[in-house]
């Protein structure tokens, strides 16, 4: 799937380690939906908000990829 956001990246899910919320990430602009989130260009959150929130470093090391979305 493209993101609706950036309309360049793949959408990607993933786990938080640190927390293990599972979530969904565009591997280009780095906008967040949680798991259960519909993914649209209105709904997600920038990864550095949505780690710093969980008390997470703003870094892709923060993440284990599951596979695509």
């Amino acid at each position: 799937m493209i993101c609706p956001c950036c309309l360049q990246g793949e959408i990607l899910k993933a786990r938080i380690i640190k927390t293990s919320e599972i979530i969904k990430i565009c591997d280009e602009c780095d906008t967040v939906w949680k798991d259960s989130e519909c993914i649209s260009d209105s709904s997600g959150t920038g990864s550095k908000t949505f780690l710093s929130e969980r008390n997470c470093r703003a870094s892709w090391r923060e993440f284990e990829i599951i596979g695509k979305a």
